[in-house]
């Protein structure tokens, strides 16, 4: 049954990840594993939102289904999140691998000002931006402010998010970004019967510079 491609760039040769084969198999895996559409799955009787670039990860499974050892899977993974090629989502039964920069190299188009397939618009909404065209400024969206929402939990009113994203004077780059959300979810995860308020809509994360929070650990948490 054809189930589509993948992109694979010649950069990697530059990396040199194919000097280490266990690397480039378990890379090459996510990116076949990882979902081209939206679309939601069921595990154990709960609907699990993926986005483009994401797909449902477990160790053990991961392992047995790459021929390596746990130990050299859960290394590779944490290497991967270390140089910021993918972002994971844990619960306590499985993980939510998120490959960050999936739009700019799996899309069907070179993401740079070009505008996508229509039909592209209706189903993933994989838009760009064209900053050349100020009439469609708010119905299209940047790479990276895709890369934050399909990662940021509360899916929220995205217009209002993107009128924001664009008015942030000094906007990080996205991986300062990413990196905030990561640690905040984990903050939350790890809450220990400490109360975390809920998350913020996108709008008011982003408004509020919510990137920029501090977490100190023990009874002195930052709240968001």
């Amino acid at each position: 049954m054809h189930r589509g491609y993948v992109k694979l760039w010649r950069k990697s040769l530059d990396a040199g990840w194919l000097k280490n084969p266990k690397l480039w198999t378990f890379w090459c895996w996510c990116l076949m594993k990882a979902s081209h559409k939206e679309y939601d799955q069921i595990i154990n009787c709960q609907t699990i939102h993926l986005a483009p670039g994401d797909f449902i990860f477990g160790l053990k499974s991961a392992s047995k289904e790459l021929k390596m050892s746990i130990q050299s899977t859960r290394t590779i993974l944490f290497f991967l999140e270390q140089n910021k090629n993918l972002m994971r989502k844990t619960t306590n039964k499985f993980s939510i691998i998120s490959i960050i920069n999936w739009y700019n190299y799996q899309s069907e188009e070179n993401p740079t000002n070009k505008q996508l397939t229509n039909k592209q618009q209706t189903t993933n909404k994989q838009l760009t931006t064209n900053k050349n065209d100020k009439n469609d400024k708010n119905k299209e969206y940047s790479v990276d402010f895709l890369s934050f929402y399909n990662f940021y939990p509360n899916k929220k009113a995205p217009r209002e998010a993107w009128k924001v994203w664009n008015k942030i004077p000094k906007r990080p780059p996205i991986e300062t970004i990413l990196e905030a959300v990561k640690k905040q979810i984990k903050w939350r995860k790890n809450a220990n019967g400490e109360f975390r308020p809920e998350w913020k809509h996108p709008a008011t994360w982003l408004n509020k510079g919510c990137w920029e929070d501090e977490i100190k650990e023990g009874k002195n948490w930052q709240t968001f």
